[in-house]
């Protein structure tokens, strides 16, 4: 769902008056969700911005990431578990099992279960499914996480398919860092923190228009501007291809400050 305000005075959700649809701020921070997680609020001024959870305390100005240790699992093999305990991969399931290690309930939640077999365990691939919740480890079956899906599952899945599991972008937030693109980086960027948040709380994160951001090296106006290799949560001159565009400056700026810049490339 999408909200946009009217209002230039309160920075709220939604409505012309202040107050016209209590909610909150996009300079404000809460210890209980107030929206759904990836809400988006938008301006007329060109600004959007998502709901969104922080992992990790995060400053102002900084580019954030998911915490990929925590919201992701790269490609494994052969971890669905056939039909048991009224958990099933057959087509039209909402419900199966999968084995891992040490999950903690829902945290999965949002995310995206891809089906990412290769041509010899071709059965379901290419197909992705959203994840409502997760149980923790162990819950249900030893070793095992039951999941639940928010649509049925569309090609009946096998012992052999082959999975990978992509957190969604707004959950598990912390400040996001550059370089080798690996497990150990938070690099998939989200958004910028428009003020400083603590530690698992929820705010907005702005993902479109013009937003303020901490800056690791002097900037020329004009220039495209990437991920920093070096300081979490800041850009720096995008000087290779490989490199995520986040956007480009709008006036020059100094070493180690903070610099203007028209958001390119983010989900808005």
């Amino acid at each position: 769902m999408s909200y946009l305000n009217h209002n230039f005075v309160t920075n709220r959700v939604g409505g012309d008056g202040t107050g016209s649809k209590a909610g909150q701020g996009i300079y404000d921070e809460s210890a209980t969700a107030k929206f759904a997680i990836g809400e988006k609020l938008e301006f007329a001024d060109g600004r959007c911005f998502r709901y969104g959870y922080t992992a990790a305390a995060v400053n102002a100005s900084e580019l954030v990431s998911q915490d990929i240790s925590v919201s992701s699992l790269i490609e494994t093999d052969n971890n669905v578990i056939a039909a048991a305990n009224g958990f099933s991969p057959s087509a039209g399931s909402l419900k199966l099992q999968i084995t891992l290690a040490g999950k903690a309930a829902n945290q999965y939640s949002g995310a995206l279960l891809q089906i990412a077999n290769d041509g010899a365990d071709g059965i379901g691939e290419g197909i992705q499914y959203r994840i409502k919740t997760n149980s923790a480890t162990g819950a249900t079956t030893a070793g095992k996480v039951d999941i639940e899906l928010f649509d049925p599952i569309k090609v009946t899945l096998t012992t052999a398919s082959d999975i990978a599991i992509v957190g969604g972008l707004w959950y598990n937030l912390r400040g996001a860092l550059g370089g080798a693109a690996d497990a150990t980086k938070d690099y998939i960027i989200s958004g910028v923190s428009p003020i400083a948040f603590t530690a698992n709380y929820y705010g907005w994160f702005q993902t479109a228009g013009i937003a303020l951001i901490s800056c690791d090296t002097a900037t020329a106006v004009g220039v495209n501007l990437t991920l920093s290799d070096t300081d979490v949560g800041h850009v720096q001159l995008k000087d290779a291809e490989t490199e995520p565009l986040v956007g480009y400056s709008l006036y020059a700026g100094d070493d180690d400050a903070h610099i203007g810049v028209l958001l390119q490339g983010l989900t808005a």
